[in-house]
């Protein structure tokens, strides 16, 4: 059993597809096959069930991706007592992030940093605050960036950058020329929705809950994956939606969106976290990464 093997069944595991997972770890197709039948023989069972549309993992293969994930996770531990030991700075970090911290804050940072440290390659991967907590959870990434603090026995989570949550509105349309609207009026206009896994939208929710509102009471006409197409979809048509406004800077820049100021609702404010296992031992990578993060931080900030 190698571990090359272990990460092959891993991913095609995680994408249902064999051909998929040889084009995301840069196998050919029969080496992903090969190295599935391999482990199936070793362990003399059937890992997947093959069908024409995916891979589908059987009861022995749902039991083996934990073991899978554990081995792969003590190779890391050791490799990195070991590194421990070494004065060469290089290797890869993998982080998570919500869409905002992914999209508008991150980017800079990490070009920041990679001048500091150009062998440390950094892989971000994107996707909604719930999922990216998943990823830390299941040792996918070592850091991860939220919109929420998870409050979670075996996570830490340290305030990373903060942010406001606003209703925005294309300028053009005809509710922006007015200087307030009621809660009513904002309700009836129809609203793109972040998804549920969303920090900007569980932040909204929280609001609403103290003022015993729901989603149903407004009228939402369409629900979107990320910050960017709720922007889009803004811009394109009769909506509005909740955004960040680290999210929007560039359009309110060229004028295009404008805030919509609300007579029974505040602009929310909301922190963004810092992830990693509470049991975690931490790579050098992610050390100078986040030591990297508090030097910036604390740097005074031109006027």
């Amino acid at each position: 059993m190698e571990f090359r093997q272990l990460e092959t069944f891993l991913k095609v595991a995680e994408l249902k597809s064999f051909s998929k997972a040889a084009q995301e770890i840069f196998l050919t197709q029969p080496t992903v096959s090969e190295h599935i039948r391999q482990l199936e023989a070793e362990l003399n069972t059937r890992l997947f069930l093959r069908t024409k549309k995916e891979a589908v993992l059987t009861p022995a293969g749902r039991l083996f991706v934990k073991h899978a994930r554990k081995i792969l996770s003590l190779r890391r531990q050791v490799i990195l007592e070991m590194a421990q030991f070494s004065d060469t700075v290089e290797g890869e970090l993998i982080i998570g992030a919500s869409t905002i911290p992914g999209e508008y804050i991150l980017p800079k940072i990490i070009g920041t940093f990679r001048e500091r440290f150009p062998k440390i390659r950094i892989e971000l991967n994107i996707s909604d605050s719930k999922k990216a907590m998943e990823w830390v959870l299941e040792r996918r990434c070592e850091i991860a960036f939220i919109g929420f603090n998870p409050n979670h026995k075996l996570l830490t989570a340290i305030p990373f950058s903060s942010d406001t949550i606003a209703p925005i509105i294309n300028a053009a349309h005809p509710m922006a020329r007015k200087s307030q609207l009621t809660l009513k009026e904002l309700q009836d206009i129809p609203l793109v929705l972040r998804e549920a896994g969303s920090g900007t939208r569980r932040a909204v929710e929280k609001i609403l809950n103290e003022k015993g509102l729901s989603w149903k009471s407004f009228n939402v006409a369409l629900i979107v994956g990320s910050a960017t197409a709720a922007i889009n979809a803004v811009l394109s048509g009769p909506f509005y939606s909740f955004l960040s406004l680290k999210s929007v800077g560039e359009t309110f820049y060229q004028q295009q969106l404008k805030p919509i100021h609300v007579l029974e609702f505040d602009d929310i404010q909301r922190q963004f976290y810092m992830i990693q296992g509470k049991k975690e031992l931490l790579s050098p990578m992610a050390k100078y990464f986040i030591k990297h993060i508090e030097t910036i931080s604390s740097e005074p900030t031109s006027s």
